[in-house]
C-alpha cells in the first residue's frame, strides 16, 4: 500500500509534492477501503478520519492525501480507492450540471421567493464564511402565532454534495407553491416556522470541494467530550444561529448512501430512552416513504465525533437528524426530480412530527 501511494507521486520535489496532495488549507482528499483487524483499530481511525460508507466487510474512509501516512500507520493494509475524490467533479460538463444552483442562483432564488411571498417568506444573512461569503437563510412561516415549533433544514455542509441543495429547494418550493392550495401543506407552514439554509459551507460549495478551508465541517461541531472546540467560521455561524432560535428539530442533508440517521454519533451509547423512541419512530416513518435505511449513526456508518446532529441534540434535546440522499453526490441534473420526490414526503412527515 505504501508503495502504491508513492507511485502516484514519484520523485517529486517538495513544491511538486505539495501541488500533488494539496495543503492543509486546500487538501486533496483520497478514498481508502479498510478492513480493520479489530474494532480498536477502527475506533482509532474513526477518531481522526471520516468514515463515509460501511461495506459488507469494511469501511470507506476519507483521508487528506497529505495525511495518508497517518492512516497507513493505523491500517497498513488500507487499499487506495481514489486518490482525488473531487477530480471527477471538476470534469463535469454543463449538460450534466444544468439545473443545479450555483452560489449566485442560490441567493437569487431565495431573494425571489421572499420578494414574491412577503407574507410567507423572509430572506436574511446570518453570518459570513472564512473567505467572507454571506451565509443565507430563508424563514418560512404562514402564521404569526407565538411558540410555533421551529425547524431547521440545511444542506451543503460538505461542499461537494450538490444534490442536497436541490432537494432542499425542492422541499422549499413544494411548501411555497402548495401554500393556500393544498390543505396539508398549508397546515405544515401555518403551524411551524421553518428555516432553510441551502449552503452551510459556501467556500467549499463554489469549488465543489468537500471541506471548508481545510477541515471537514461535519467534524467541527463541539460534542460532550470536547465542549470548548473552536470550529470553522461557517460552522460557528450556524451554531450561533441555532443558539438564537428555539429549534425543535433539524435535518442536515448529505449525500450519499440512502440513510436517515440520529444521535449519538460520537459514541455507540444510546440517547435517553424517551428520545431514542422518538428518533426511532420518526426515522422509521420517514424511511417507509423512500426505502432508506434508518438508525443511530454508528449502527449505519461508524462513530462520527463532531457532527451537527450530536451538537443540536446535546444542546437543546432537538430532534436532529443527518440524512444521506440517494446514491450520488452530484447525479445528472436529469435525476434531480427523482431525488426531490423520494425525500419530499419524508420531510413533510418530519416537520409534522414536531409539535
Amino acid at each position: 500500500m505504501k508503495t502504491l501511494f508513492f507511485l502516484l507521486c514519484p520523485a517529486l520535489p517538495a513544491s511538486g509534492f505539495a501541488r500533488a496532495v494539496g495543503d492543509a488549507n486546500d487538501p486533496v482528499l483520497s478514498s481508502y477501503f479498510v478492513v480493520p483487524k479489530d474494532q480498536s483499530t477502527m475506533r482509532s481511525i474513526a477518531k481522526v478520519f471520516e468514515v463515509e460508507h460501511r461495506r459488507a466487510n469494511g469501511y470507506e474512509i476519507i483521508v487528506p492525501a497529505h495525511r495518508a501516512q497517518e492512516l497507513l500507520a493505523l491500517a497498513p493494509e488500507a487499499h487506495l480507492i481514489e486518490f482525488d475524490i473531487n477530480a471527477k467533479y471538476d470534469r463535469l460538463n454543463g449538460k450534466w450540471l444544468a439545473g443545479y444552483h450555483d452560489f449566485t442562483t442560490v441567493e437569487s432564488e431565495l431573494r425571489q421567493i421572499a420578494s414574491a411571498h412577503p407574507d410567507l417568506a423572509t430572506f436574511d444573512v446570518y453570518g459570513k464564511s472564512k473567505e467572507g461569503r454571506p451565509l443565507f437563510v430563508l424563514k418560512l412561516a404562514g402564521n404569526a402565532k407565538q411558540n410555533q415549533p421551529e425547524v431547521m433544514l440545511t444542506s451543503a455542509t460538505h461542499g461537494d454534495e450538490l444534490i442536497g441543495v436541490e432537494v432542499l429547494f425542492g422541499i422549499l418550493n413544494g411548501l411555497v407553491s402548495g401554500y393556500g392550495k393544498d390543505t396539508r401543506v398549508t397546515d405544515i407552514v401555518n403551524h411551524h416556522t421553518i428555516y432553510f439554509i441551502p449552503v452551510i459551507n459556501p467556500d467549499g460549495y463554489i469549488r465543489k470541494q468537500r471541506y471548508a478551508n481545510g477541515v471537514d465541517p461535519n467534524r467541527e461541531y463541539p460534542w460532550p467530550e470536547t465542549p470548548d472546540r473552536n470550529p470553522n467560521e461557517c460552522i460557528k455561524a450556524v451554531m450561533d444561529f441555532f443558539a438564537q432560535h428555539d429549534i425543535k428539530g433539524s435535518i442536515d442533508y448529505h449525500a450519499s448512501g440512502g440513510m436517515i440517521m440520529f444521535p449519538w454519533a460520537y459514541t455507540e451509547d444510546s440517547v435517553a430512552s424517551v428520545d431514542a423512541k422518538a428518533f426511532e419512530e420518526v426515522t422509521r416513518r420517514m424511511a417507509a416513504t423512500n426505502g432508506y435505511q434508518h438508525g443511530q449513526i454508528p449502527a449505519l456508518l461508524y462513530t462520527a465525533p463532531g457532527s451537527s446532529a450530536d451538537y443540536y441534540y446535546w444542546k437543546k434535546a432537538s430532534l436532529s437528524l443527518g440524512l444521506e440522499i440517494g446514491d450520488s453526490k452530484i447525479p445528472s441534473a436529469s435525476q434531480i426530480g427523482k431525488y426531490v420526490k423520494e425525500n419530499l414526503e419524508a420531510a413533510y412527515l418530519f416537520i409534522e412530527s414536531l409539535k
